[in-house]
């Protein structure tokens, strides 16, 4: 067996470990579903009140705005991986994850497998859900082009999940989450075309993931118009994907190293 292989096994078996937790929470799920579609409800008599040619000439706000909700819960889960770490470290599991064949930054990357896996299938479940109960126009036969972009996305936003551990490591402090995850979901255009922001801080909306992974998976799931050419959402997209990642898990083994040197990475 390789040592590849083994890594694989050993993310593969935390993942699996983490499926089972949060299985044994029995209420979790239709919790979520329940509380997912709500928001999609509200959202659907909320669509009424914009203007046809709001979003291109169908009027389609209503599936530009799912789209959007959907790829915000992707990219959350993304960004909670500090937090599932910080769980690790009170509980005394990360000490076992530090001193295995995985390391600190293979365990921090093998945490955010599960809940990233998790809300892409999840949301794939919600928009079939809204296309069945409110009817959005979804294209089916362009799925497996739709999951190829979710899961590059979901790359992209791991790797910036990833630097929230890197400060959690070396600072104890992961602060500015929620901030980072409001940010990205107003500049990305999750509610509204990023057309409308003045062209002052439009610039924000081309300099991080989700503005071309929102774009991409509104343009496959749902035929709407593209703000920027695909070929070149899909080249920020995995540009954006390709550069983060490395240099995320390079800040990662820094800040381990840091906090080995300062005695700290099992304390919070």
């Amino acid at each position: 067996m390789t040592v590849c292989t083994q890594y694989v096994g050993a993310v593969l078996a935390t993942a699996k470990r983490d499926a089972m937790i949060f299985a044994s929470y029995r209420l979790r799920f239709i919790s979520q579903v329940l509380a997912m579609l709500f928001t999609l409800t509200m959202f659907n008599y909320i669509a009424k009140l914009v203007r046809p040619n709001a979003v291109g000439p169908h009027g389609h706000y209503y599936a530009f705005v799912v789209v959007g909700i959907l790829s915000t819960a992707i990219l959350t889960a993304a960004l909670s991986t500090s937090n599932l770490v910080r769980l690790e470290l009170m509980q005394g599991n990360f000490e076992r994850v530090v001193i295995s064949p995985l390391g600190p930054v293979g365990g921090a990357i093998s945490v955010a497998v599960f809940p990233v896996a998790y809300s892409v299938l999840f949301s794939g479940l919600m928009l079939g859900l809204a296309a069945g109960v409110f009817g959005i126009p979804l294209h089916l036969v362009d799925a497996p082009a739709a999951i190829a972009v979710a899961t590059l996305g979901a790359l992209a936003f791991a790797s910036i999940g990833l630097l929230f551990v890197a400060g959690l490591l070396a600072y104890k402090s992961a602060a500015g989450t929620t901030w980072v995850l409001a940010a990205l979901a107003l500049l990305g255009g999750a509610y509204f075309p990023v057309r409308l922001f003045p062209g002052s801080i439009r610039w924000a909306s081309n300099v991080q993931p989700f503005t071309p992974a929102v774009d991409l998976l509104r343009h496959v799931l749902v035929g709407a118009p593209s703000a920027e050419p695909v070929w070149l959402d899909l080249t920020k997209l995995a540009g954006f994907a390709a550069v983060l990642m490395p240099a995320s898990a390079a800040l990662l083994w820094l800040a381990v190293n840091v906090s080995r040197r300062r005695g700290t990475l099992m304390e919070y």
